[in-house]
């Protein structure tokens, strides 16, 4: 009856131990509850975009930039042009040798990766129409009546300079009578017969 009794003392002293050991593998089985906070503590804000700004790219281009745009095709469509001073006149031909005034100014823009139509008539209606000489920019086509009507486009230059302030311009031509030349609109001839202008390149 001892001899139980001791045994019965042996085995709940045994499950005791036991019992201890397995609390003691808990805690470092699962994560402490106070380092966890810490970790959540540490977690940094992130920082969202503010979508009310307009990014750089999907701006407008400025009234300079696109000025100065205008300017720089106007220059180079001139020095381009310039190039041919000299070279001879003949109906119906658009370069490089010989030109008649549209096949000129057809040549020279499509120099510049710019297609325009091949008549003076049908280049008149492309573009955007300058009204006053003063507003003409490098570059631009200017249109004069022909020699039998002082009305109807019959004759077209590029303008090369521009004087505001005396309401003329110098253009670079085709002409019948020299060749590729320089002329001005102050000259009688083309005084008379000056139509009006236009910007093909905005």
């Amino acid at each position: 009856m001892l001899l139980k009794k001791y045994a019965v003392c042996a085995v709940m002293g045994l499950l005791g131990m036991l019992s201890a050991g397995a609390q003691d593998l808990i805690p470092e089985a699962l994560p402490k509850h106070s380092r966890a906070e810490k970790k959540v503590i540490e977690v940094k804000a992130v920082t969202l975009p503010d979508f009310s700004v307009t990014p750089d790219f999907m701006k407008p281009a400025s009234t300079a930039a696109t000025t100065a745009s205008n300017n720089s095709f106007g220059e180079s469509v001139v020095k381009t042009a310039l190039q041919y001073l000299g070279a001879r006149y003949r109906s119906g031909m658009q370069g490089p040798n010989a030109f008649d005034c549209s096949g000129f100014t057809s040549f020279v823009y499509g120099r510049e990766n710019v297609k325009i139509l091949r008549s003076s008539r049908s280049q008149y209606t492309q573009g955007t129409p300058i009204s006053q000489i003063a507003d003409l920019k490098k570059g631009d086509l200017v249109f004069f009546g022909g020699r039998g009507s002082h009305r109807s486009v019959g004759h077209v230059g590029i303008v090369t300079d521009v004087d505001p302030e005396g309401n003329k311009f110098s253009f670079v031509h085709a002409s019948s009578s020299g060749g590729v030349r320089i002329s001005s609109s102050n000259e009688t001839y083309y005084s008379r017969r000056y139509i009006g202008a236009r910007r093909i390149v905005e």
